[in-house]
């Protein structure tokens, strides 16, 4: 294993996020046998202090908690670093500064796909935990882009719903927060949205679960994020291997 072309993934935000970003690093993946997937280690602890208590109520902070974790990856040998949580990316550029390997983000590989599927200037909407919001993870870059952000009809009670379908699939009711979550989508397209950003991981887990035909129009986060994993890691194999 060539330690450049290995890539580090920041999970424990919950857990399952890793796993998911993991799952959709080798589901993406053109290999033909085992040899041919791009090697990474995950880094997961769930007791890093919570994003969103974090921003929003004065809770501890998980910088700690995830500078370790950057640490430790960097003392494993990995060459690039991904991070398995949306929210966390508040504290991207405090990270960047704290290490010398590349830090993908989240928002660029958002920005790259939807430059594919909708033109500038499109209605957009977006489905993220209230830290998200708060910490302007997303609106302002992709506002510069000239994308334009709609609210549902009622934000305060849409939030509400994202929070309860978030809460619901972390605690393991994949299905019933599953549900949710479409009543929150139907809403930003009903409100004119041509694509909604699936901007938490466990968002497009509980999605999966449902039978709505309302998918097509979501942006899974976390599989934009899984293909610049990819194509780093592409990018950076030794000759050998490509």
């Amino acid at each position: 294993m060539n330690s450049h072309t290995t890539l580090g993934i920041l999970g424990g935000m919950g857990p399952a996020a890793g796993i998911d970003l993991c799952r959709k690093i080798v589901d993406q993946h053109p290999a033909n046998r085992d040899q041919d997937h791009i090697p990474f280690i995950l880094y997961s602890v769930p007791q890093i202090p919570d994003r969103t208590e974090a921003l929003l109520r004065d809770g501890a902070s998980p910088l700690d908690g995830m500078l370790d974790g950057v640490h430790a990856l960097e003392q494993s040998g990995v060459g690039c670093i991904a991070i398995a949580c949306n929210t966390a990316h508040a504290w991207l550029d405090a990270l960047r500064h704290r290490t010398r390997l590349p830090v993908l983000d989240v928002v660029d590989a958002v920005a790259g796909e939807l430059s594919s599927c909708v033109a500038p200037g499109a209605p957009i909407g977006l489905m993220a935990t209230e830290g998200t919001h708060h910490a302007n993870v997303y609106r302002p870059r992709l506002e510069a882009l000239g994308y334009r952000f709609v609210q549902a009809a009622e934000p305060l009670a849409h939030q509400a719903l994202v929070n309860e379908g978030i809460r619901l699939t972390k605690a393991g009711d994949i299905h019933r927060g599953g549900d949710a979550l479409a009543m929150a989508m139907e809403q930003l397209l009903a409100a004119g949205a041509q694509r909604v950003i699936l901007g938490c991981t466990e968002i497009p887990v509980a999605l999966a679960t449902c039978e709505t035909p309302l998918g097509r129009f979501g942006l899974d986060a976390s599989a934009a994020l899984a293909r610049a994993c990819i194509a780093w890691s592409l990018a950076h194999e030794s000759p050998a291997h490509a």
